[in-house]
This record gives structure tokens, C-alpha cells and sequence, in this order.
């Protein structure tokens, strides 16, 4: 800036003052405007990620109630947005586990499932399930023991090789008799394969009292899966079943 001295003549003074004052005035807003702008963002994103975890938490249970009646309790993990599936009215993805669950009368057993294409609105639906629910022997054991009373089940061994279940009778297993489990009309079921009493053949009279037994146990009455079971492996786990089904009602049978 220049100035006039006493005698007239001008005086040149330090630049710049007056423009870093307003540079100064001009930069105080912007901070205060970005500082609205980032806090702004913080609380949305803050709702946006509560209103998430509401959605996903009011899903998930709706799917697990619906599942309770068909495998018992399971956690369901959502694929994507959940509140995009609630207004799409559609998830694209749900992954369900657990290691209590039911396969027919069977209980104890793990699940892991996968079901795309999931319908939310008017008559929930899944368009594909597919997975596995995995028996264990202790679980098989239980579920012999209670059923089938008049055989004294004292523990199950899987036979892989074989895919036959080695059953256990009486304390400290004098006894023994292996099933082979499969499936009819989408219920396990089992057929007798060999029965022995101290490592010999079992007379013919318990040979028939077997399997009447386990003739008892399949025609009781049992709805198939609406999961769609497939088929029945024995593994070193225990029964695995496949699960496979499309078009599936939610908590109802297949259309």
C-alpha cells in the first residue's frame, strides 16, 4: 500500500496486511461450514448403521422363528443390506447355522445352510436352499435309545466304509446290531444289516424282535423336511444329510 509523507511525497508501506486479514475472515467460515458438513455425515452414517442393525436383527429373528418349527434354533447371518432387502422386499442371501438342530425326530444335529433369493413380503418364500445337517453318533444314540425302547442302545458308531451305524447294546456292549439309514419318501429310515451277541451271529428270534423293532420305528408318523432332504451319507461326523429344495414356503410345505 503507499501512503503520502509529510512533504507530500508517496510513501510505499508493507504489503499484504489488509489481504491476509480478509483471506483470514474468509478461510474462518469454510472451516466452520466443513466442520457442519463432516459432523453431519458422522450422524448420518451413525443412523444409517443403527437403522442396519435394527433391520437385520428384525429379519433375522422373523426368518429364525419360521425356521424353529422345521430344524429348531438356528442363528441366520444376512447376506448384503438388510434395509435394502426390506424395501426391496427381497435378500439375495441368508446363511443359516447352528449345532442344535433337528432333522425329523433326530435332534442335536448342526446345520449349515444357504438360501437365496429369499422373499420378505406377502407369503415369505426361498426360492433355493441348499446345505447340509450333519447327526452325530451321540446324537443318533439318543434319539435309538428314546424310540426304540425295547432295544437297550448304549452308544453308535459310525461305518463309513460301510455306511452302516454300528449300535451298541446292553452295558458295556455285549451286543450289537448294524443299521444301514436311508431315505423314504423324505424320512430316515433303517434297515437291519447284521446283528451279534458276543461277536457271534444273534439268534434268529432277536434277529426278528430287531427288526420288527425297527419296522415300529420307520412307519411311525413323521412329515417329510420341507428342506428337501436329497440324501443320506455316513461319515466319520456322523449322518450327514444334503439338503436341496427350491420354491420353499417359509415355516409351511413346499407348493
Amino acid at each position: 500500500m503507499t501512503a503520502r509523507s509529510p512533504s507530500g511525497d508517496q510513501v510505499t508501506g508493507p504489503p499484504g496486511r489488509a489481504a491476509r486479514t480478509g483471506a483470514a475472515g474468509g478461510r474462518a467460515p469454510r472451516r466452520r461450514r466443513r466442520a457442519w458438513l463432516l459432523l453431519t455425515a458422522i450422524l448420518l452414517v451413525a443412523l444409517i448403521g443403527t437403522a442396519e442393525g435394527v433391520a437385520r436383527a428384525l429379519i433375522g429373528g422373523r426368518i429364525s422363528d419360521r425356521l424353529r418349527a422345521t430344524v429348531g434354533d438356528t442363528r441366520v447371518h444376512l447376506g448384503g443390506s438388510a434395509l435394502v432387502g426390506l424395501t426391496r422386499g427381497r435378500l439375495g442371501l441368508v446363511t443359516v447355522t447352528g449345532d442344535q438342530a433337528r432333522l425329523g425326530r433326530l435332534t442335536g444335529a448342526s446345520v449349515d445352510l444357504r438360501m437365496s433369493d429369499v422373499t420378505l413380503s406377502g407369503s415369505p418364500r426361498v426360492g433355493h436352499i441348499r446345505g447340509r445337517i450333519t447327526v452325530p453318533a451321540d446324537a443318533l444314540a439318543v434319539a435309538l435309545r428314546s424310540s426304540a425302547g425295547s432295544l437297550p442302545v448304549s452308544g453308535v458308531v459310525t461305518d463309513p466304509s460301510s455306511g452302516t451305524l454300528v449300535i451298541a447294546l446292553g452295558q458295556g456292549g455285549p451286543g450289537s446290531i448294524t443299521v444301514r439309514p436311508s431315505l423314504r419318501d423324505g424320512r430316515v429310515a433303517y434297515s437291519l444289516e447284521d446283528a451279534r451277541i458276543l461277536g457271534r451271529p444273534a439268534p434268529e428270534r432277536l434277529t426278528r424282535m430287531i427288526e420288527e423293532t425297527l419296522s415300529k420305528q420307520n412307519s411311525r408318523r413323521q412329515d417329510p423336511s420341507p428342506l428337501g432332504v436329497s440324501s443320506l451319507d455316513v461319515t466319520s461326523a456322523g449322518v450327514v444329510a444334503t439338503v436341496r429344495a427350491d420354491d420353499v414356503a417359509f415355516g409351511g410345505k413346499d407348493r
